[in-house]
């Protein structure tokens, strides 16, 4: 009884193995709510092994194929038809680009320490972490500073900033996005990852 119910409960350092994250990142996690655990109290964390598991990305590793040439982006969308718009507007641009898509901001995160994407692509409404949380996340931690941010919502400018305030560097599409509008800004990333800009 006691070994089965042990090996439902994590240290920090076992779910960061799992994760594929560092310890630090699960800490803050933790912290944020974004993991259901508890302090001991000697002050060390504990995580359930079922919050870890519905963490774990569900698309297989290396999606990224040749990073060096491809621009690298992560789609945060819980929309499967946004997704699907979104997969064939990648498929008409000109430069290649290696896509990876996260269900909400909790995959995206975990995908963004994996992968280090060139850019996020993020719709603001998602659950349980919007995309709110994750450019909060993005713009909070020095190590993600030359990550570019595009949002894609339904709402205007003035409601998106009135709910939660977007940084000023973050660029915003409000939907639904005209296609040569978003294989404009894809495809200008790319030339400047190309150039090593």
């Amino acid at each position: 009884m006691a070994t089965n119910e042990s090996s439902e409960i994590l240290t920090t350092q076992q779910a960061a193995k799992m994760l594929g994250l560092s310890t630090t990142t699960v800490q803050k996690m933790v912290a944020n709510g974004e993991l259901d655990a508890w302090i001991t109290s000697g002050g060390h964390r504990r995580i359930y092994r079922s919050a870890v598991q519905k963490m774990m990305p569900t698309r297989p590793e290396g999606q990224f194929t040749n990073p060096s040439r491809s621009l690298r982006v992560l789609l945060a969308e819980d929309d499967p038809l946004q997704v699907a718009y979104f997969e064939s507007v990648v498929k008409r641009c000109s430069h290649p680009i290696s896509l990876v898509v996260a269900s909400d901001g909790s995959q995206a995160l975990i995908q963004i320490e994996r992968q280090r994407p060139d850019v996020v692509v993020t719709d603001l409404m998602m659950r349980p972490i919007d995309g709110y949380h994750l450019v909060k996340v993005l713009s909070s931690d020095a190590e993600y500073q030359s990550i570019a941010v595009l949002v894609v919502t339904a709402k205007t400018l003035t409601d998106a900033n009135a709910d939660g305030s977007l940084p000023p560097w973050v660029t915003m599409y409000q939907k639904p996005v005209a296609v040569d509008r978003l294989i404009g800004y894809l495809e200008a990333l790319s030339g400047r990852i190309a150039r090593g800009a």
